[in-house]
């Protein structure tokens, strides 16, 4: 089962009041597609600072190649797996960049220091510990009850190298 151009044009002409064609030259459309763009932390921030972007999501077999070709202005993929349709996909898009919107995590420095972010590098984020310092024998490091903030930095930078090595991931 494919989406069709036809009525895929229909909806979109119904929907915004233009030719397909020329709506991708007025916002950002992307085709939800295990071929397109992987999605990743920099094409997350790109699509925050959109004013407007336009989710096209497949189903089965995804779409007729024209859809993608002719009517979006790029596609993407949440990983390198296929579900059965492309609304997952959209919510996982839709998740990652609202986030990045100013208000959405209350501090905006929330999202500065996060996995995968320009401020780690693009490296896994590091462990966090909360209260109580102790628990069933299990300790928050030490280094992170010190106070020593410069301490605390290299090891949070450490534990973020270990992540990467410990996916196999090049550094």
């Amino acid at each position: 089962m494919l989406l069709r151009v036809d009525v895929m044009d229909a909806a979109l002409r119904a929907f915004y009041g233009a030719d397909p064609v020329d709506l991708r030259r007025e916002r950002r459309v992307i085709a939800l597609t295990p071929t397109g763009r992987l999605l990743d932390d920099a094409l997350v921030d790109e699509l925050s600072v959109e004013s407007d972007v336009t989710l096209l999501c497949g189903r089965y077999e995804g779409f007729d190649e024209r859809i993608v070709e002719h009517f979006a202005s790029e596609a993407v993929s949440i990983g390198e797996y296929v579900l059965a349709g492309g609304e997952l996909a959209a919510m996982v898009i839709c998740d990652a960049v609202l986030r990045k919107l100013p208000g959405a995590l209350g501090a905006s420095a929330s999202a500065t220091e996060e996995s995968f972010s320009t401020a780690l590098h693009g490296r896994p984020e590091y462990p966090h510990y909360t209260r109580p310092a102790e628990y069933r024998g299990w300790k928050v490091p030490d280094v992170l009850l010190s106070g020593h903030h410069e301490q605390i930095r290299a090891w949070r930078e450490e534990r973020s190298r270990e992540r990467v090595r410990g996916t196999g991931s090049p550094e």
